[in-house]
């Protein structure tokens, strides 16, 4: 039997009708159950075919986490056409940039979100579109075209050919931090592996008892595969719609009975300091995107919720890593178990990850030999799809996927992270981690974010400069005496600015190439802030 996406809505199906598929939209909570979603996923792909679309063409997605968006991530897939979610978040012509790139056929969009793609509409000629309906009028320049749910009306409930495994099921692009985003291609099998794998014990631990919240966006890495591991599961699923402020996240977590949820850090910060926030049966956090604070996971630790960091990236489907605490070291004062979890944790079973030197010698995994971190795996892409650079010949060496991360893993396997290779501070000769920096200004009760660069030095060539968003009252000297208790003193940053918010990217991480852009030419020489 193939492993496809067909088979594993299939094994979601045959669950029943116990375990609850909820999609909050603009006009309220939607809510199905996995036999109901597979029946509207075989409607879909007929409706494709009805279409006109092709085997192999793709398919675009612009629309939230919602209970249509999870019927496309099947359906699309079932007919044989590609999925291509595209990211809302992006600007106008970067969303269009990767609708011509994929070529998309056409474009499944909320009806909330018609307005965004009619601006950019007339730069994608060709295009077919087809409404979500969500409770809310779409743009009148919309009026052309389909309505999902007449085309589902009108399509036969009937099992489409099985898919062949090694075929296209999605094609997601990268964050595009540096020049335009990358295609990577997610093929049935890949998909299906990595679902498989979220059910491992030692990895996110999917079971069937779970209520599964992913607030990291469908068309982010599928969610990192958790609707995909949910189905696998027999698990409940919530998808939180556009609002994903704290407070209705909260009330989700609450109502719904949600047990493990799944997002970015600065997410997770903004709720720890909701007053009083209660989490109901929560009982896992887990947490990718960028690092995580220590004190951030012991702060959850004392709520008795279980934080838990990921590590992957686009490339990886997106998984890697996870943190948790192995045997020999349980007997760990608390303290120290808990720092385990703001490491990335260790390598899921079924990647390979090995850190090598400038000369591409893999280094010891001694925790102290640092170099990039480079992985292969059966979910890890081995070349992306049709770049306009020589990122095919660049980022992959040797058959192993170049993450761009640095780090070390120490002897019981757990990859520490050090930077991003573009975000390294060299001063004097010597590395500085921004990672690290900020990490440990996030911990100070006062520090609600923070942001290191990189700024030019006439001595040292680089120094590190903070940008702060705080929630109380602190100085800069007080933030470098909270930094020279844990870290060396030539890594303590003269330069300590004090900002009302930083830039993000689209997927929730701190936009350094903005912050780049905006503040390294305003530090042109050494000087204190107070």
């Amino acid at each position: 039997m193939p492993l496809s996406l067909a088979m594993v809505l299939r094994r979601g199906a045959s669950f029943g009708t116990h375990a609850r598929l909820v999609g909050v939209d603009p006009a309220g909570r939607v809510t199905r159950t996995w036999p109901e979603l597979a029946a509207r996923a075989r409607r879909l792909a007929a409706a494709l075919r009805s279409l006109g679309v092709a085997p192999g063409e793709r398919v675009g997605t612009f629309s939230w986490n919602r209970l249509a968006h999870l019927e496309l991530m099947y359906g699309v897939p079932l007919s044989g056409a590609v999925l291509q979610p595209l990211n809302v978040r992006l600007f106008g012509e970067q969303i269009a940039w990767i609708a011509r790139h994929a070529e998309d056929r056409v474009v499944f969009v909320d009806a909330a979100l018609t307005h965004r793609l009619a601006e950019i509409r007339p730069l994608l000629p060709g295009v077919d579109y087809v409404v979500l309906p969500d409770g809310t009028p779409p743009h009148p320049g919309f009026a052309d075209a389909a309505d999902y749910e007449e085309l589902l009306a009108a399509a036969p409930d009937e099992e489409p050919a099985e898919p062949d495994e090694w075929s296209a099921a999605c094609l997601c692009y990268t964050s595009g931090t540096t020049g335009n985003p990358k295609g990577v291609v997610y093929t049935h099998r890949s998909l299906t592996l990595h679902a498989m794998s979220a059910l491992f014990a030692d990895s996110f631990a999917v079971r069937e008892r779970d209520v599964l919240l992913p607030l990291t966006p469908l068309f982010h890495a599928t969610a990192w595969g958790l609707p995909y591991a949910a189905a696998l599961a027999g698990a409940s699923l919530v998808l939180a719609g556009q609002d994903t402020s704290p407070t209705a996240v909260v009330d989700l977590v609450r109502t719904e009975g949600v047990t493990m949820a799944a997002g970015v850090p600065t997410f997770w910060l903004a709720v720890d300091q909701l007053a009083g926030a209660d989490l109901g049966g929560l009982e896992r956090i887990l947490c990718g995107g960028s690092a995580i604070p220590a004190d951030l996971v012991a702060r959850y630790h004392r709520r008795g919720v279980l934080m838990q960091q990921g590590w992957g990236m686009t490339e990886m489907s997106p998984s890697g890593n996870i943190t948790n605490v192995r045997a020999r070291l349980a007997g760990l004062p608390e303290e120290q178990r808990l720092a385990l979890h703001a490491t990335q944790g260790l390598t899921t079973a079924g990647v390979e990850l090995r850190v090598v030197g400038e000369d591409g010698t893999p280094q010891p995994h001694d925790g102290r030999s640092a170099g990039e971190v480079e992985v292969r795996g059966p979910w890890v892409t081995e070349s992306y799809y049709r770049p306009d650079d020589d990122s095919n010949d660049t980022r992959f060496h040797d058959g192993w996927l170049r993450t761009g991360d640095v780090g070390t893993v120490d002897t019981d396997g757990y990859l520490r992270v050090l930077d991003r290779t573009k975000d390294l501070i060299k001063s004097g000769g010597e590395w500085i981690s921004s990672i690290e920096l900020e990490n440990h200004l996030m911990d100070h009760p006062s520090v609600e974010r923070a942001a290191v660069i990189a700024v030019a030095h006439p001595e040292w060539v680089e120094r590190p400069a903070a940008l702060v968003v705080t929630t109380g009252d602190v100085t800069a000297e007080e933030l470098r005496d909270h930094l020279r208790a844990r870290v060396a003193r030539w890594w303590v940053p003269e330069l300590v600015e004090f900002v009302d918010e930083l830039p993000l990217t689209a997927t929730g991480k701190f936009d350094k190439r903005r912050i780049r852009q905006t503040w390294q030419g305003a530090f042109t020489a050494p000087r204190r802030n107070s």
